[in-house]
């Protein structure tokens, strides 16, 4: 597993999925590390993948209340343009990827942040853009 690096990134919804999980705790010791420093950025599709599986409306409130806490990165018309560029040159190699991760990435590529995921469709898309992809395997 990679040595912990403290800086600002992007938090995929893998991960935050995984540190809720109790198997996991290397993934949720290092977030909370992310959280308490104040380097946790999050865009609107993970805000709201993470939002869609809550099981009550008060814990979703809560839970919206949290994420919105974070620093945001606004989905601007150059992420959804460069999502759909992104998702472009994977079609025409071939491979697909779900809108969600094209948006996630595109966000992270704009604003130059890492993105740490547990997801290798994030593999996918490095293979055609310059993503900083800080991926854990397991």
């Amino acid at each position: 597993m990679p040595a912990v690096d403290l800086g600002p990134r992007l938090i995929d919804t893998s991960v935050w999925i995984r540190a809720d999980r109790k198997a996991h705790d290397a993934v949720k010791h290092r977030l909370k590390e992310l959280l308490v420093a104040g380097f946790v950025h999050i865009c609107w599709p993970i805000r709201a993948e993470l939002l869609i599986g809550v099981k009550t409306p008060e814990r979703w409130a809560t839970l919206n209340e949290q994420l919105g806490a974070l620093e945001q990165a606004p989905l601007l018309n150059e992420v959804w343009e460069r999502a759909a560029r992104l998702g472009h040159q994977l079609a025409r190699t071939g491979q697909s990827v779900p809108l969600p991760d094209l948006l996630i990435a595109a966000t992270a590529l704009l604003y130059r942040l890492p993105l740490w995921s547990v997801d290798s469709d994030f593999r996918r898309i490095a293979s055609v853009a310059p993503l900083d992809l800080d991926l854990w395997e397991g």
